[in-house]
């Protein structure tokens, strides 16, 4: 991932309490601690994420609307409101990598670079590698994903240092792929698809469902910890 260059690891007291559960899954490596970790941080990004969210946000609702508009539109005259023309008739790959930098504002600051990598990851798990491939995916399965990837990659952005600390390179890997499959599991098992179709596509703002869904995401990472040790 590459966006810890210059990252300032947050003081306030939630993140302390993320990372010292963060701390203690890394000493003791069993289901419960990392469920709390997961918890505490989630917590934490509940309270004091709302900057970086909101970057994240714009990016995955204009991947959203641009998705709904190729439905209602098709791709050119879609292309022609999202302001790029450029890219009527070009190779269905190009049109997807550089809608993806538009949208993501080319990674200009570490919150838009956070974004471009969830986006990137999302698109990779649902196999799309081209405009075409975007404009048939479903906008549920779309949105979950972008969700989970980000609130995933956030978590290596702020923990991989002490994650990494007298670790090696597969050994940190080992434990943040527990991390992701954990947080995947939760976010996919909960945050069901009749869940978000009780998000309106057609009348809210597509960044405003985004956060909707990212806030009830974390929610269920926060909660989720209570009720599976019950």
């Amino acid at each position: 991932m590459g966006t810890s260059k210059g990252y300032i690891a947050p003081t306030k007291p939630e993140w302390s309490n993320a990372k010292r559960a963060v701390s203690s899954y890394l000493r003791n490596r069993d289901s419960e601690s990392k469920a709390v970790a997961v918890q505490k941080y989630a917590e934490a990004m509940n309270v004091s994420g709302g900057a970086i969210n909101s970057s994240f946000a714009s990016a995955a609702g204009n991947v959203l609307g641009f998705v709904r508009s190729i439905g209602q539109n098709g791709l050119d005259n879609t292309l022609s409101t999202f302001g790029r023309d450029d890219l009527i008739g070009k190779e269905p790959g190009y049109v997807l990598s550089e809608l993806l930098n538009q949208f993501t504002n080319n990674a200009a600051t570490i919150e838009d670079s956070m974004a471009a990598d969830a986006l990137s990851q999302a698109f990779d798990n649902l196999d799309i590698v081209s405009i075409d491939d975007l404009g048939t995916t479903d906008l549920d399965a779309l949105l979950r994903e972008m969700v989970t990837e980000f609130i995933n990659i956030n978590f290596d952005l702020r923990f991989d240092e002490k994650i990494g600390h007298g670790r090696t390179p597969a050994e940190k890997a080992s434990i943040l792929k527990e991390v992701h499959s954990y947080i995947a599991d939760t976010i996919h098992d909960l945050l069901s698809k009749q869940e978000i179709k009780k998000m309106d596509f057609a009348n809210m703002i597509t960044s405003n469902i985004v956060q909707r869904v990212l806030k009830e995401a974390l929610n269920i990472c926060t909660n989720f910890y209570g009720e599976a040790m019950k």
